[in-house]
């Protein structure tokens, strides 16, 4: 993460603050440096970028077409690669600010006061993994934009159309849509998630070509313990789940699970909402991207008037759709659509 602190001219050689300045500092240089499950959830939702503008443009492109036959000693017919959709975001600015006050350094706190700071780095990243599950996960169907701590986020991708959707559109293929958003649940068998890892590769690219991805992760509400323990046996088993049969698993081997604790959908019989992500396909097609224009940034001060210390806390970020082939939804009762 590389959290900065940058300490006030008040703060030098003071007396009353500066040693226990300096313990905390370390505090919040530790507990930034260790990885906990929200820089987890982050890294598996999302390719992790880093800015230096106010606000970042992606552009996809489109595959060559195929090679075409020539005469001997004739020209090769030339092609390019052709520009899909534009997708931009600004990023969105986030503070917060914790005090430490002179009556807790008086009584010899210091340990309350290491947790005030590490409460600070853990709500930064906490704020990252929600950011990056609600952008995703609730960018379905007509939804366009999310509102998340005071900022409205757009949650569309290059064809202005939600992250997950019925009728996403080709740019190049006119009256040819594609979708990536179905209402068909798990079960107690693979047969759905052959189905969705089928449907995924044979996604095309706004030039109309198959791309051929496929999906290797699994990425789970953390309130559905049932589905989390059929995908466990799916992934983990030697045979076939479900059966007395002797065939081979043929989904061993192949996913990785993600379960995601900030993401609490309703579930019920018809709702088991499940997201498939390819991520060679989310580095090769520009996937989701999350960035960070400004990593964790924390100003201290002593304030005169009431002599308490102050760590204030300051990020920019943002999160951004360029392409949607990357991921697909499915177990999502307000789809209408079936693999």
């Amino acid at each position: 993460m590389s959290v900065v602190i940058r300490r006030s001219t008040g703060l030098a050689n003071n007396r009353e603050w500066d040693e226990w300045a300096t313990l905390l500092d370390s505090v919040i240089y530790d507990s930034d440096a260790q990885r906990n499950k929200y820089d987890d959830i982050v890294t598996a939702l999302t390719m992790e970028k880093t800015s230096k503008r106010w606000g970042e443009k992606s552009i996809t492109m489109g595959g060559l077409g195929d090679f075409q036959a020539k005469t001997e000693g004739a020209a090769a017919t030339q092609d390019e690669y052709e520009q899909g959709y534009e997708k931009f975001v600004e990023h969105a600015t986030f503070a917060l600010e914790v005090e430490i006050s002179k009556e807790l350094k008086d009584d010899n706190m210091l340990d309350d006061a290491k947790q005030k700071t590490i409460n600070l780095v853990q709500a930064y990243k906490r704020t990252r993994a929600r950011l990056a599950t609600q952008a995703i996960t609730n960018a379905v169907g007509a939804a366009t934009t999310i509102s998340f701590n005071g900022a409205t986020i757009d949650i569309t991708t290059g064809d202005g159309l939600a992250l997950f959707n019925e009728a996403h559109l080709l740019k190049s293929v006119s009256g040819t849509t594609q979708c990536n958003y179905f209402s068909d649940v798990l079960g107690s068998t693979t047969a759905v998630l052959n189905k969705a890892s089928n449907k995924m590769r044979n996604f095309k690219d706004d030039r109309g070509n198959v791309l051929g991805f496929l999906p290797d992760t699994i990425i789970m509400p953390g309130n559905d313990p049932e589905y989390e323990d059929f995908v466990k046996r799916v992934i983990g088993s030697d045979g076939e789940v479900g059966s007395n049969n002797n065939d081979i698993n043929t989904q061993r081997g192949k996913w990785k699970l993600v379960v995601d604790p900030e993401w609490t959908p309703t579930i019920s019989a018809t709702n088991h909402p499940v997201i498939l992500l390819s991520s060679e396909a989310a580095k090769a097609i520009q996937g989701t991207k999350f960035y960070d224009r400004t990593k964790l940034d924390i100003a201290t001060d002593v304030d005169v008037h009431s002599r308490n210390l102050t760590y204030n806390g300051f990020a920019r970020m943002s999160i951004t759709h360029p392409n949607w082939r990357h991921v697909m939804m499915i177990g999502d009762a307000n789809s209408s659509t079936t693999l």
